[in-house]
């Protein structure tokens, strides 16, 4: 399987992830921050979703991002036994995706620096849009200052970050002269 397959399809499994947590746990508390369970694995979909436009195109991002969409508003009607309805998740989910990956995928796109670089600035803005929507849509906490709202957010951008040594890692074992491959 080609490597690209991998971010794509890493991409969709955690966004459905995400929300069929947030649908199983709700708001949970962890060293101090309070935040939806499925923050971990969506800050690791902002990353996905960065390589999946790296190597599928511009475009074509928006097809994945549509699929988990669909994947985790066909689960909303599967699955709404939760303790909270995966449909009010899938809701939340859809709207702070479209406009958080928008605003992702628009600084991605206009910056031209390294993926590092366009990792951690894209992920800067669109991660507290994405936690104010959801948390907003899913919970009814509108505040940024609400700790669900600052704790997703924070938990977020860090999550999404893990992808950095990895980068940096592949960088030093498989194209040393080309720093760019990812």
């Amino acid at each position: 399987m080609e490597k690209k397959w991998m971010f794509g399809i890493g991409y969709v499994c955690s966004i459905v992830m995400a929300n069929f947590f947030v649908s199983w746990f709700g708001i949970v508390e962890f060293a101090g921050l309070m935040f939806p369970a499925g923050a971990l694995a969506i800050g690791l979909c902002f990353s996905f979703r960065d390589f999946v436009q790296k190597h599928f195109g511009h475009a074509k991002c928006w097809y994945f991002m549509f699929a988990s969409l669909a994947i985790t508003s066909i689960m909303g009607a599967m699955l709404s036994h939760l303790p909270i309805p995966l449909w009010k998740v899938a809701l939340a989910s859809g709207v702070a995706f479209i406009v958080s990956e928008a605003i992702d995928w628009l600084v991605f796109y206009l910056m031209k620096k390294d993926i590092i670089w366009r990792i951690c600035i894209s992920n800067l803005f669109s991660t507290p849009i994405d936690s104010i929507l959801f948390v907003g849509i899913a919970f009814g906490s509108w505040s940024f200052l609400a700790p669900p709202v600052y704790g997703q957010a924070i938990v977020k951008y860090v999550s999404g970050l893990l992808v950095i040594p990895f980068i940096i890692w592949a960088r030093t074992k498989y194209s040393p002269k080309t720093s760019n491959s990812y």
